[in-house]
């Protein structure tokens, strides 16, 4: 076992730039998904931002929807950015499960048969979409009914996979994401003087993203630290260090996001000039 012995600010600082790492790697994931023509990292980072607001302060997660209006408002493309976010997602939802499944057991994994089927699915299209490559983004445009559909962007999303340099950033952003987001909760363990271990880490990080589903109070404020120090409690971690760690990991993300905001909303007001119309693509 490995036990940090930093100071508590120290271990506080490294947690929040794990998280940053964490929301930093989702946007570059997304961007390269998006197709041969992507948007600025900029944009996919502002849109980011702009759902997880929206997920922080509206008790349903309308963020997604959020995320997909920020990107198309400056010019990005809605089917192509669409389908991106899905595969994703279809991304996370498979972490979630391997992650689920080897702290709780075969029990977990049979709770989301829905999610993980939808996640599957999502994965054998996209492979076989690019596998298909040229063959399909013909068939696809050869009727008028997929043109209307703009298929044939779903299937430029899906060609990008067969480059190797595509897959390559896709792997290594997916691994960014979840190691980030275990250190991040190592790092808070140890900040609040619990003795981190993987096994805790896990727990918390299946906890944090299953709360994440269900409609909650603006910010998640109690339903969050409830789930995380159930989590906890249910491997024998005492009752005062798993809520001190689930209080302290949500206002270090809270931090994060407030982090993040700054610097975009920043970056939004200088590019939107009163009276400039926003600039949509032809593609959407």
């Amino acid at each position: 076992m490995i036990v940090l012995s930093l100071p508590f600010a120290a271990l506080a600082s490294l947690a929040l730039a794990c998280l940053g790492a964490v929301e930093l790697a989702k946007p570059a994931r997304w961007r390269i998904l998006i197709g041969p023509s992507p948007p600025r990292f900029g944009l996919c980072l502002r849109a980011l931002v702009a759902g997880q607001l929206t997920n922080a302060l509206s008790p349903l997660r309308a963020g997604e929807a959020v995320r997909m209006g920020v990107l198309v408002a400056h010019g990005g493309p809605f089917v192509a950015g669409a389908g991106a976010l899905a595969g994703a997602k279809a991304l996370d939802v498979l972490c979630l499960a391997f992650v689920a499944g080897s702290v709780f057991g075969a029990a977990a994994l049979a709770r989301a048969p829905v999610n993980l089927a939808v996640a599957l699915t999502l994965i054998a299209a996209a492979a076989i979409a690019a596998i298909s490559g040229p063959r399909l983004y013909n068939l696809l445009t050869r009727f008028s009914l997929g043109r209307k559909l703009h298929l044939d962007a779903l299937a430029d999303v899906a060609a990008t996979l067969r480059r190797p340099s595509t897959l390559l950033v896709v792997t290594i952003t997916t691994l960014a994401v979840w190691l980030s987001g275990l250190a991040a909760n190592w790092c808070v363990l140890a900040a609040a003087g619990a003795s981190p271990t993987l096994d805790l880490t896990a727990r918390m990080l299946v906890a944090g993203y299953l709360v994440g589903l269900v409609p909650a109070p603006p910010a998640r404020l109690g339903v969050f630290e409830a789930a995380v120090a159930a989590a906890l409690l249910s491997a024998s971690v005492p009752f005062a260090s798993a809520l001190s760690v689930a209080v302290l990991l949500h206002a270090l993300q809270i931090v994060e996001l407030l982090v993040l905001l700054i610097p975009t909303a920043m970056q939004a007001a200088r590019r939107v000039s009163p009276g400039r119309p926003l600039r949509l693509r032809a593609d959407q």
